[in-house]
């Protein structure tokens, strides 16, 4: 295979992971809650890359690796990557998780088409990668993109969902600024492996709860009440909602962002946000047959806009 092909085939595996399990996290942060549900998930993928990186390293070693040899990043590496857990997998994702439950899965996730936009100034400023700035002309089709999502959400409910769509966006700017000091602690300490980046940056978003934790229970007006009831909700659920919410924590937090991590590590910014084009319409198209109806011409309009707007970013 190709070096320059594997970014983007990782970035589509990771893009399509993720859509699938938005579901998830939509269904289960309408029923639990926002909060609990990301707690869920960067838990869960926390103790199963535990195991995982000794594994991976080992392998990666040709079958040499060992814990006396192993050398951990440096302290601006691990302080990068416990921030961008911070910011994009804890705070970021509360908001994402909030406009799940508000505008959906499907319009929540095309609106990830202002990242490659966002990315490649980034990637242009900070990390001295081409970008060709005429092709800031997209912005104009996905501000019609989100336009039309607005008229959309308006004809159905006769109310205009701004909180929702400035929550996306709010967690979108953020995921994106975690991204950018993820690959800023990569290209600090190189020989970091995206599997031990992904473990600081679930270790960052849980110290984040924890933060958040202290500062709900101290305004929680029933000291013995659970703030967030991990296992608590947990328990409650039946076994089929259980395997459900663990399959959306594996697919939609430990794999994708393995792979996700692995391809901006190695890849160009801008380029490889491009490939989220896939991930709305893989979930509109999931919520779609769900729902047994049809996408909306409105949405159909949308998309539209979309990929013409990512054809002037990739063209």
């Amino acid at each position: 295979m190709k070096q320059s092909l594997l970014p983007y085939l990782l970035t589509l595996g990771a893009t399509l992971s993720f859509s699938s399990a938005s579901l998830i996290f939509s269904h289960f942060s309408r029923r639990v809650s926002v909060l609990w549900m990301n707690v869920m998930k960067a838990a869960v993928a926390l103790i199963l890359l535990i195991p995982t990186i000794p594994i991976i390293l080992h392998l990666s070693s040709g079958g040499g690796f060992s814990f006396a040899a192993w050398h951990l990043p440096s302290l601006s590496t691990i302080g990068c990557l416990l921030a961008s857990g911070a910011l994009g997998l804890g705070l970021g994702d509360l908001f994402l998780l909030e406009a799940f439950t508000r505008i959906g899965v499907s319009r929540t996730l095309i609106l990830y088409g202002f990242q490659p936009l966002l990315l490649g100034l980034a990637g242009h400023f900070v990390f001295q990668q081409d970008f060709e700035f005429q092709r800031l002309i997209a912005i104009f089709f996905l501000i019609g993109c989100l336009l039309v999502f607005s008229l959309e959400r308006y004809r159905e409910t006769k109310q205009w969902e701004l909180r929702g769509l400035l929550f996306a966006l709010i967690g979108v700017a953020m995921d994106t600024g975690g991204v950018v000091i993820t690959r800023l602690a990569f290209d600090q300490s190189p020989t970091t492996h995206p599997l031990e980046g992904h473990a600081i940056r679930c270790t960052g978003a849980l110290l984040f709860y924890l933060f958040l934790y202290g500062l709900l229970r101290l305004r929680h007006p029933n000291p013995s009440a659970p703030v967030i009831g991990l296992l608590l909700h947990f328990r409650r659920l039946d076994p089929r909602s259980r395997a459900l919410i663990l399959f959306g924590c594996f697919a939609g937090t430990y794999l994708s962002l393995c792979l996700y991590l692995t391809a901006i590590q190695i890849g160009h910014l801008a380029s490889l946000s491009a490939i989220s084009i896939t991930g709305p319409m893989f979930a509109a198209l999931i919520e779609s047959v769900l729902a047994k109806k049809r996408p909306t011409p409105w949405l159909i309009g949308a998309f539209v806009l979309f990929i013409a707007g990512f054809a002037i970013l990739i063209g």
